[in-house]
């Protein structure tokens, strides 16, 4: 009886040898990565290693590799080189050679300044094909978790009071051994007897680990973590966490032209260092910069105009509806420039009174104060003070002139592309792509990981130009 369906037979020969390239299709995006990856200049590497002893996986295999996997959501040593056992596009970018998760880890963290190269060179060949413009570009900063839990982040107090917990269960695990003595031989079996228990091991290993924490600290207020010295505290959505602040500024067509890690919790002092890493990267000035209010400062306004480049920032307050509860909030407070001063809810004169200069930042205030403060019935309502001053800024009116900026229908039309540019990309790096938390520790080794990501984006945007159909 004739059957309906193929036959299935696993042991059929090929008459010729099959070719890896049959198995990944034109136009796939391991193709573009190993062609991206051919052009690259990696001899400074290459000249790292040497003839003698076994023979190394060329580095443009271990660097196709890391890119595909970060391309594709495997971030993993381990899952890299178990898919190139698996896994025909793995298979292609290895050329079939199977590396171990050790090397590829490795590799990664061992080349550190080169894929910051890399990067930059990424984004040349996206200049090359007209898909950088820099006039303008959106910047944005996006919080990732470190590979470390903020338990483990204290202060000197806390580890002194970790370090004495710890010399007592030191203590009382060789009080144990002590115990143990006189049945040493039934206990330890064949070894020598004079053996640490792994879990006094481990515990010394903690104790030694704290000692040298403790003497990085530089006051008491300062908070290391014990796992990732350069993760600090910094606030995600709500929660505080271990978390690396990643810097990012994208072209106006979404290829990412600068890219970092910070561990400052505030945007603020990261809008520059952003601008210019962009400027160097693509060898072109930025005119118009887009950022969100995380970025406004009255430096930062200041810093803009200087440079004369056009800013669409908004500061904290700017477009908020909710009004303050506190009805002798400032915000009720009116100003009048033609007699330079203030009126208050209750319609009393706040009257210039001195100019007031910040020593730890760069700011300068004029201050108003009441005259009739004393007789007011509400005093106590609206001051603790003998008189209700009013602090103005006096680069004020950059603040003013940002939000005129923002509110005209240019404005609303170029700020609103920022949202269709850079936060996109965030969000498909981190929940699409599943990057949620750093796998390596220290500043200069995620900033390598973020990196990758970046490059794996960048890469991604010269597939999808390609191959409209695969966007």
């Amino acid at each position: 009886m004739p059957s309906k369906f193929k036959p299935l037979n696993k042991s059929q020969l090929f008459i010729l040898p099959p070719s890896i390239e049959d198995f990944v299709p034109e136009g796939h995006l391991a193709r573009v990565i190993d062609e991206v990856v051919e052009a690259l200049d990696t001899k400074t590497i290459e000249n790292q290693y040497h003839f003698r002893g076994q023979k190394s996986y060329h580095p443009k295999i271990l660097i196709k590799l890391l890119i595909y996997g970060y391309s594709t959501g495997v971030f993993s040593g381990r899952k890299i080189a178990m898919k190139c056992e698996s896994d025909t596009a793995f298979m292609y970018m290895a050329g079939m050679y199977r590396p171990d998760f050790r090397t590829i880890n490795d590799f990664r963290k061992d080349h550190i300044e080169q894929f910051k190269l890399y990067f930059v060179d990424v984004v040349k060949v996206c200049q090359k094909l007209g898909m950088a413009k820099v006039g303008t570009i959106s910047i944005d900063g996006t919080k990732i978790s470190a590979s470390a839990s903020i338990s483990r982040t204290k202060d000197r107090a806390g580890y002194e009071k970790w370090l004495k917990a710890l010399d007592e269960q030191i203590s009382n695990i060789l009080q144990q051994v002590e115990q143990t003595e006189a049945q040493e031989d039934k206990a330890l079996g064949g070894k020598r007897g004079d053996e640490l228990p792994k879990e006094l091991q481990k515990k010394q290993r903690l104790k030694a680990k704290i000692q040298q924490v403790l003497t990085q600290l530089k006051d008491d207020e300062e908070t290391i973590n014990l796992t990732d010295a350069d993760a600090k505290k910094v606030k995600s959505k709500g929660q505080i966490k271990c978390n690396y602040n990643c810097q990012g500024a994208v072209s106006e067509d979404g290829v990412i032209v600068a890219a970092y890690v910070s561990n400052a919790a505030s945007d603020k002092e990261q809008l520059f260092p952003v601008i210019k890493q962009a400027e160097a990267n693509t060898a072109q000035e930025i005119k118009i910069v887009l950022a969100d209010s995380g970025y406004a400062s009255f430096d930062n306004y200041e810093d803009l105009e200087k440079q004369g480049k056009e800013g669409y920032i908004p500061d904290q307050d700017y477009g908020k509806k909710d009004l303050p509860d506190d009805p002798y909030h400032k915000f009720y407070f009116t100003y009048n420039p033609a007699s330079d001063t203030y009126s208050c809810p209750k319609n009393q004169v706040l009257i210039f009174d001195n100019v007031y200069k910040s020593k730890k930042r760069k700011r300068q205030s004029r201050i108003y104060k009441g005259t009739a403060c004393a007789e007011c019935p509400v005093k106590e309502l609206c001051t603790k003070g003998k008189a209700r001053t009013i602090e103005q800024e006096l680069r004020e009116p950059l603040k003013e002139q940002m939000r005129q900026r923002l509110d005209s229908p240019e404005g609303k039309a170029k700020y609103k592309t920022r949202m269709s540019t850079i936060e996109p990309i965030w969000g498909n790096l981190k929940f699409n792509k599943g990057f949620q938390f750093f796998r390596l520790g220290g500043k200069e080794k995620t900033n390598t990981e973020f990196i990758l990501l970046c490059i794996a984006h960048n890469i991604d945007k010269i597939h999808k130009a390609r191959n409209p159909k695969a966007a």
